[in-house]
């Protein structure tokens, strides 16, 4: 096919918008009117109904130290913020008012996003050695460490949440964004707050939502920190105290329940980490730099939060192209889509995000061939020189189906060029049809992803790019790894098959599923893996899905099936899992340490090769290694012990006296998150009237050993 030269000229469609840099979801959303009722294509938008009024679920960054009092003064919620990332809920009626604030950096409408058993696995990252206090001052179950789960599809009845005698209850609270008519968390505006084990126990599971009664969560939360109910499907950090969050399946949705569960670790004195075992390819830059991305960040760094992401399911999926332009060219790949038999009963047809370089724009647009390889349609360009769009427009072909397609283009100022189509076929007789995204440029690359779109507007999974013609693109698994994996706050997690710990014959190698890096700024993703192909564990009793369950047990009258799952979702919690241990044996560590230390203390074998790399990252988790590192950084060899040091008053008030029969060093105070504070110290008198009441750990350090020592400030 003979290649075209494009000159971007043509205006298909435009939006008059204020603010330089409006994301490509609030100019889709502004397009169709600003109005929910109007959309005709997937249901991809963040609204809220509260006191039925509806809101829209808009992510901003504002200038440093700007006021938010003109946001209040057109009647806007402010949901939760982190650092000057801001999470709003805006009247639909002020969306265009919002926008034209001098004091918006940024603004973007939130998306929606969309068997080696338990016992082997554990043991592939030596987590048992951690629980059984090999070479350890003692063992660790995750005691005191708060693990929170970003997700839905939990049984809060299941007994694995209870103590390994199933007698002492560990969910401390759940956030159920989707149940209506109860009382939200404090500072929130939506969603109902199950707080306590009677709470809890009386909801059953969380609220039917567009994934029916399922069983994820459940899954997830027991291979993180599940007790195993009497059974050998124990999780990772059976001790730890577990935080859930059935959120709204949006950017909004889990920046708030992120946020959320910072403010219960802040209250109760304990480390989080949080697990993140979902990913979604459309929205932010692809790059680690997305409005979520730094809210992530900012998190992290102020509150010490740990992230954990699963790293993704398209490992062996030729989804992505990248398109390179050394002069102005026009480069074409076919695109398919998930018929004649969709993964999902919500299927609707394909979503095709592009990216490209910071300093280059580009042009796509979509052409539909025939059996005969004849040109049925071409629709105009959309480029992101004039931020042009196409709304939602129909082709009926000649025999009378239907292709429906529509697209969005955005240019922000200092980011990355990007546009998304989304495109469907009435027909699933794809015999008949071609369908082919063409872009043109003028130099630099372009990335484009062919992930599933679903009525539901969430969708994971890719579908190929391949070649119609000798000189077409042809799709690859790189640059495979999804939002929120994909940022610089999230500790990505490959998956590999477990193997049994000394076992010659064991096949521990990389998922075939399991997403591949980097990002597009060149960061290693995933940075981790662990074992996520076929891991047994805990199973919603109330799900509405079929299973086979490997075992079940009885409980309270009712029985709890354990089921076979494979996933970087199974991966993830048991890096999360990790994490609470290390937390638990040093409570000080940030999290730049925490992610350090699994880094520098990950194996390696003839299945990982070279490391660091695309696939494995730094390697196959180990946390025995893990927490001993974590150990020696702080030199906690006597940390259970008293070695007649005594701390008083304790609770204190504004000084606190250290005695001890050998020398004191040094001593360091760190808050609950692990940052060091500073303090006036006397001999050994400890000024703590600078200090906010609350929780606070002493390292006190000796000639030939650490000690760590908790004090409550009344």
């Amino acid at each position: 096919m003979k290649k075209q030269i494009v000159l971007f000229m043509l205006v298909v469609g435009s939006l008059t918008l204020t603010a330089q840099n409006v994301g490509l979801n609030l100019r889709s959303f502004m397009s169709a009117g600003g109005k929910s009722e109007s959309l005709s294509r997937v249901d991809k938008f963040a609204l809220r109904l509260i006191d039925n009024k509806e809101y829209a679920a808009i992510l901003m960054k504002l200038k440093p130290n700007a006021k938010t009092d003109k946001l209040v003064s057109l009647n806007c919620i402010i949901s939760s913020k982190a650092g000057n990332i801001y999470n709003v809920l805006v009247p639909l009626e002020n969306i265009e008012k919002v926008i034209a604030l001098q004091d918006i950096v940024e603004i973007d409408m939130a998306r929606k996003v969309g068997v080696p058993n338990l016992k082997n696995a554990t043991q592939d990252i030596n987590a048992d050695y951690v629980q059984q206090g090999l070479d350890l001052p003692q063992g660790y179950t995750g005691r005191n460490v708060i693990i929170g789960d970003v997700d839905w599809g939990i049984d809060y009845t299941h007994p694995v949440f209870y103590d390994t005698s199933m007698t002492d209850y560990r969910i401390l609270a759940a956030w159920d964004q989707f149940r209506n008519g109860g009382t939200p968390p404090s500072g929130y505006s939506y969603g109902t707050l199950l707080e306590g084990k009677d709470a809890l126990l009386a909801a059953g599971c969380d609220t039917n939502n567009i994934y029916d009664l399922g069983n994820h969560a459940t899954h997830v939360g027991g291979i993180m920190g599940g007790a195993g109910a009497g059974t050998q499907y124990r999780g990772i950090a059976y001790n730890a105290d577990l935080l859930f969050a059935t959120w709204l399946i949006d950017e909004s949705g889990a920046l708030d329940a992120y946020s959320w569960m910072r403010d219960v670790a802040k209250a109760t004195g304990k480390r989080l980490v949080i697990n993140n075992s979902w990913g979604i390819y459309y929205f932010g830059q692809m790059d680690g730099t997305s409005m979520f991305d730094q809210f992530v960040s900012n998190l992290s760094e102020e509150d010490s939060v740990i992230f954990t992401s699963s790293a993704g399911n398209n490992g062996d999926v030729n989804f992505h192209i990248a398109a390179h332009f050394e002069q102005q060219d026009t480069l074409s790949s076919q695109f398919s889509f998930n018929f004649p038999t969709p993964y999902s009963e919500h299927y609707w047809g394909e979503t095709i995000s592009l990216t490209g370089d910071s300093v280059t724009g580009f042009a796509s647009r979509i052409m539909l061939y025939g059996n005969a390889m004849d040109t049925l349609f071409i629709s105009d360009w959309v480029s992101t020189y004039d931020e042009s769009l196409i709304p939602i427009s129909v082709f009926i072909t000649p025999n009378g189906d239907s292709l429906i397609y529509g697209a969005v283009s955005a240019s922000l100022d200092g980011g990355r060029p990007s546009q998304e189509w989304e495109v469907r076929l009435s027909n699933y007789n794809l015999s008949a049809y071609r369908t082919v995204l063409q872009i043109a440029a003028e130099e630099g690359t372009v990335h484009a992803w062919n992930v599933a779109a679903l009525s539901t507007g969430v969708g994971n999974w890719g579908l190929p790019f391949s070649s119609l013609f000798p000189d077409f693109i042809v799709g690859d698994n790189h640059y495979g790894i999804g939002e929120p994996a994909i940022g610089n706050g999230m500790i990505a997690v490959a998956a590999h098959n477990s193997g049994r710990r000394n076992s010659s014959s064991a096949q521990s190698n990389i998922a075939g599923f399991s997403s591949r890096g980097p990002n597009l700024s060149g960061a290693l993703k995933p940075e981790i893996s662990a074992p996520g192909m076929a891991v047994i564990s805990a199973y919603s009793s109330f799900s509405t899905d079929s299973y086979n369950p490997t075992t079940t047990v009885e409980f309270n009258g009712r029985t709890y099936p354990f089921v076979s799952a494979s996933g970087t979702s199974m991966s993830c919690p048991m890096v999360s899992g990790t994490v609470a241990l290390m937390l638990e044996a040093n409570p000080t560590l940030t999290p730049s340490e925490v992610r350090e230390i699994l880094l520098q203390t990950a194996r390696t074998d003839s299945y990982t090769g070279s490391v660091p790399n695309y696939t494995w990252g730094w390697g196959k988790t180990d946390a025995h290694a893990a927490v001993k590192e974590a150990i020696n950084r702080v030199g906690l060899s006597k940390i259970n012990n008293d070695d007649g040091v005594k701390l008083f008053p304790n609770p204190a008030g504004n000084i606190v006296i250290v005695e001890s029969k050998d020398l004191i060093k040094s001593i360091k105070v760190f808050d609950v998150t692990g940052r060091e504070l500073s303090i006036e110290r006397q001999a050994n008198a400890i000024d703590l009237s600078a200090l906010d009441t609350g929780i606070y750990f002493f390292n006190i350090c000796f000639d030939n050993y650490n000690l760590t020592k908790k004090v409550i400030k009344r």
